[in-house]
């Protein structure tokens, strides 16, 4: 069945019973922006609770809630818990809104704060001292790489090329995109030779924008961040993506200078994790890209425009690659 029948038919289907399930995962806060913006499209809005009736869609991250509906919608960007547990034909769409620009200032934030060695100025500030030695360096290097050019690494390059850095951006199909100044082919995993033909400057910063697949688990390996040379890694995609100890042992011999974490391997991050004492590592606990009730109102009423109108929508995720 091709996406523009399975859309047409989801189109007719909500016409018919235009019936949403609203997940008793969704956030609490945001069920009343929901419900009214359901009931402002002629939606009817039920429940989990509500057994023996289909749903025509479902606004849910979790299966269970998903059963029976043509159509899902996650309230967040990632997916990986609804991808693979759907059946081929259901539309599955997701959440992204402002938050490719918030996660882009949270980079440029954080690039910044490592460059201008905040973290130093703010310690002598508490202490009472006047250390003039050792000032920030202009940057030597202003190129950086980000490994996934979706809506996130989009964001993450046009923001950065305002400050001059020269971004390559490294995607499974190497198509050229305009916010970056070349793309290279991800393939099985990154070919660390490939960055050697760059032209322009050498990588100051590396950042990982990877959803969570079973492709791209562990998909940054230990030869791959041998090919940088005091690299600053951030990672605000998804922590499976490099392994803590690939990281750790990047940064003892001196490939990563610094990581600025906002996503890890395990989540929340224990205490004893050996990420929380090595100074070179900053760790935020997954914050760059809020999900706001605006942003899941504002999806899922481009999506049922898009549906209406028999138009498979650009927040539709392709199952089979999870993202």
């Amino acid at each position: 069945m091709s996406a523009e029948h399975t859309t047409a038919d989801l189109a007719e289907a909500l016409r018919i019973s235009p019936t949403v399930r609203l997940g008793d995962d969704v956030e609490p806060g945001w069920r009343d922006a929901i419900a009214a913006w359901a009931r402002s499209r002629d939606l009817e809005i039920t429940g989990p609770e509500v057994t023996g009736r289909a749903a025509t869609l479902a606004i849910t991250t979790t299966p269970g809630n998903a059963a029976g509906a043509a159509w899902v919608h996650s309230p967040y960007a990632g997916v990986e818990h609804l991808a693979p547990a759907l059946p081929g034909h259901v539309l599955l769409t997701r959440t992204t809104g402002t938050m490719p620009q918030r996660i882009a200032e949270y980079v440029l934030a954080w690039v910044l704060a490592e460059r201008w060695q905040t973290a130093r100025y703010v310690a002598d500030s508490a202490s009472a001292t006047w250390d003039p030695s050792d000032p920030p360096a202009p940057p030597g290097r202003n190129g950086t790489v980000v490994v996934g050019t979706g809506a996130m690494g989009t964001a993450i390059a046009r923001t950065l090329a305002t400050l001059g850095h020269h971004v390559t951006g490294l995607s499974r199909s190497g198509r050229p995109d305009a916010p970056f100044d070349a793309v290279l082919p991800l393939g099985g995993t990154p070919d660390p030779s490939a960055l050697d033909g760059l032209d322009g400057p050498g990588v100051d910063v590396l950042v990982l924008a990877l959803p969570h697949t079973p492709q791209t688990t562990g998909l940054i390996t230990p030869e791959f961040l041998r090919a940088f040379d005091g690299v600053h890694l951030v990672n605000i995609g998804r922590g499976s993506a490099v392994r803590t100890d690939t990281l750790l042992d990047a940064i003892a011999t001196g490939h990563v200078r610094h990581a600025t974490l906002d996503v890890t391997e395990e989540e929340p991050l224990g205490p004893s994790s050996p990420l929380w004492r090595r100074p070179e590592v900053t760790i935020t606990p997954h914050v760059s890209g809020l999900t706001l009730p605006s942003d899941v109102v504002a999806g899922l009423d481009a999506a049922l425009s898009q549906v209406r109108a028999g138009v498979r929508p650009t927040s539709a995720v392709a199952l089979d690659r999870g993202y």
